[in-house]
């Protein structure tokens, strides 16, 4: 189990049912199975190659980043443009969206 972040608040069971109730329950979005998640692919963003100057230690930093990650450089840069473009508007995750639930169920 993943470490959980200060303040988090676990549903309980009652909670959790009732969540998942509503999940089954929602004929519009129904859950995924395996074989959905199987066949899911990510959308293909068409990408334009560009040159641009940065800083070196702005280029260091993401090359760091990315081998943590596990991921390319070049895509640390364009999430971190893409987050400050948006003015930090990051998209709601599943998990995110969870965690929202079960803390407003919580409080009911």
């Amino acid at each position: 189990m993943p470490k959980l972040k200060p303040g988090h608040v676990s549903p309980t069971e009652e909670e959790d049912a009732a969540i998942n109730a509503g999940i089954v329950a929602d004929p519009d979005n129904p859950e995924w199975t395996a074989q959905d998640f199987a066949q899911a692919r990510a959308a293909k963003v068409p990408k334009v190659s560009i040159t641009i100057r940065l800083d070196a230690d702005v280029v260091e930093a993401a090359k760091a980043l990315a081998g943590r990650a596990g991921t390319g450089y070049q895509t640390v840069i364009n999430d971190a443009l893409r987050r400050a473009l948006a003015g930090d508007a990051a998209p709601v995750t599943e998990d995110t969206l969870r965690r929202i639930l079960r803390e407003e169920l919580h409080q009911a």
